[in-house]
């Protein structure tokens, strides 16, 4: 996640978000449809309580935007934050929409949904439109 902050397409998503604080990716591999995971750009760190007291404000008030966009996008009925960096020891959060037929609906979130070897990637017209589509409501 350190590597290539500016970059506007990584192997995992297309960026749909850049902001002071952070930069936001819409999943390639969707844990859920419309997936997205925002990750700290300032200094290495891997956990929240590592920032100061205005890093912190600055970074949860643009995944709350982030957020934000994606439930008037999206319209889930429970958004997930989820910061995990088990596997990657870099603040991310993953932000994921739950849904009503969702296969775990009332649970948390299944381990192997971040599988992405098991996963099958969004199609890149799809991925580039709703890409486009929250860039539009993030700039609303």
């Amino acid at each position: 996640m350190c590597e290539d902050p500016d970059a506007e397409e990584k192997p995992h998503g297309v960026r749909i978000f850049a902001g002071r604080w952070s930069d936001a990716y819409l999943g390639r591999f969707p844990v859920r449809p419309g997936y997205v995971y925002v990750i700290w750009k300032g200094r290495h760190v891997a956990e929240p309580t590592e920032l100061s007291a205005h890093e912190r404000a600055g970074f949860w008030s643009e995944v709350t935007l982030v957020a934000s966009a994606m439930e008037e996008r999206y319209q889930p009925i429970k958004m997930n934050w989820l910061s995990l960096g088990n596997g990657v020891p870099h603040l991310h959060v993953h932000l994921v929409p739950r849904y009503v037929d969702d296969p775990a609906a009332g649970g948390p979130i299944e381990a192997d949904a971040f599988e992405q070897a098991e996963l099958d990637p969004v199609p890149a017209d799809e991925l580039r439109r709703e890409a486009a589509a929250l860039r539009q409501k993030l700039a609303s």
